[in-house]
């Protein structure tokens, strides 16, 4: 039964490691490298595309918000005057 159970873990820890070999090999090669830059590219602009759009957004619902607020603050001819 031991004898059994080691011979399975062995066989077991040799396929899992020819797996990741095979992947970690395919990482290193120029393919493989290149392959993640196009990916990393990807997201970081998918990142920035993301970070801008919230950023426009809050910025024109501040400005929206602090221009009502200033006009508020004013009277009806100094309104008028600014439309």
């Amino acid at each position: 039964m031991s004898r059994a159970f080691w011979f399975f873990a062995g066989a077991a820890a040799s396929a899992y490691v020819a797996v990741k070999g095979r992947e970690y090999y395919r990482r290193l090669t120029p393919e493989g490298m290149a392959d993640e830059i196009e990916r990393r590219t990807r997201e970081t602009g998918e990142a920035a595309k993301s970070w801008l759009d919230d950023f426009a957004t809050t910025y024109s619902n501040a400005r929206a918000a602090k221009r009502s607020e200033l006009m508020a603050l004013l009277t009806k001819d100094e309104r008028g005057q600014l439309e």
